[in-house]
């Protein structure tokens, strides 16, 4: 067995017993390591210290359960792990920035830290070889935009620092797909960055149309490495398994196949609140870096 297969099944362990009180002794003999180097490992592997990551998931647990039940906030906290409603709503609120109550009644979206999937930091794909992970269908290709292409939308700034973090998602009002029963069939959001490298400008629109009026944003032309993802849930395809086809392609595929690219990212959300939604990530090639296109 890898190492990282020995920290994923302890990772597991901690989604479906996030509720009973979890020691680095009990994980590590999951993963049949001594402590010392279950707990090296796990943080080289998840970025996260392994009390840190227990809190993130059973808050992100308790938040799906604020927004899907009448459960009273004492028994999410009991459900997850915490001790008490104190003791929850303080480690909610240092994280989310909003209290349990708060977020329950409001209509705000939560960004959480996923549990991760440590196959997609060991697997090589070849293009267009789809690779399963769990619900998510990934493929990787190649295309060419020979001519750019118009946007028409909104845009809003966001900090840097806040990608990839739990927080608030802010930016889920730029989106005009809250139209469930009649949504467009193919959204697009640019995310390029700014004069303040402190920030990023977050785009979100339709190709260019009379009928439409908005910011106006160009994908420019050239080559892409496109990673194509899709799921049965379009919430899971935007909450969950975009931030790990990202990853994926930014931190395994294109770094193992050495291809740079320019700093700009194109999603587009294609058939979004159906049975037939997917997702491509579009990441443009530098013009001088030459990957050939089969």
């Amino acid at each position: 067995m890898y190492a990282w297969e020995a920290i994923q099944q302890s990772i597991e362990y901690i989604e479906n017993h996030d509720d009973q009180a979890l020691s680095v002794e009990d994980l590590a003999k999951i993963a049949n390591l001594s402590p010392y180097y279950y707990q090296r490992l796990f943080y080289r592997l998840v970025h996260k210290r392994v009390g840190e990551y227990l809190k993130l998931r059973r808050l992100a647990k308790a938040a799906d359960q604020l927004k899907n039940s009448q459960d009273t906030i004492l028994k999410i906290a009991l459900d997850h792990g915490f001790l008490d409603h104190s003791h929850f709503t303080n480690a909610f609120k240092a994280t989310y920035k909003v209290t349990p109550n708060e977020y329950r009644k409001s209509s705000v979206q939560l960004d959480h830290f996923l549990k991760p999937d440590l196959i997609l930091n060991y697997t090589m794909i070849e293009e267009n070889v789809p690779l399963i992970v769990e619900d998510m269908v990934l493929t990787i290709r190649k295309d060419k935009v020979t001519q750019g292409i118009e946007l028409i939308g909104k845009r809003k700034k966001a900090p840097i620092k806040e990608l990839g973090k739990p927080k608030i998602n802010s930016l889920v009002e730029l989106w005009e797909f809250n139209d469930e029963k009649n949504p467009p069939s193919v959204g697009i959001d640019v995310l390029t960055l700014t004069p303040d490298p402190e920030y990023f400008d977050y785009f979100v629109g339709f190709e260019a149309n009379d009928q439409l009026t908005g910011d106006r944003q160009i994908i420019p032309r050239g080559e892409y490495i496109v990673c194509s993802y899709e799921a049965e849930d379009f919430e899971q395809l935007v909450n969950v398994y975009l931030y790990k086809a990202s990853q994926y392609l930014y931190d395994t595929w294109l770094k193992e196949k050495e291809i740079e690219t320019d700093p700009i990212l194109i999603q587009k959300y294609f058939h979004p609140y159906t049975k037939n939604c997917f997702i491509e990530l579009w990441a443009k090639v530098k013009e001088d870096h030459g990957v050939s296109l089969g």
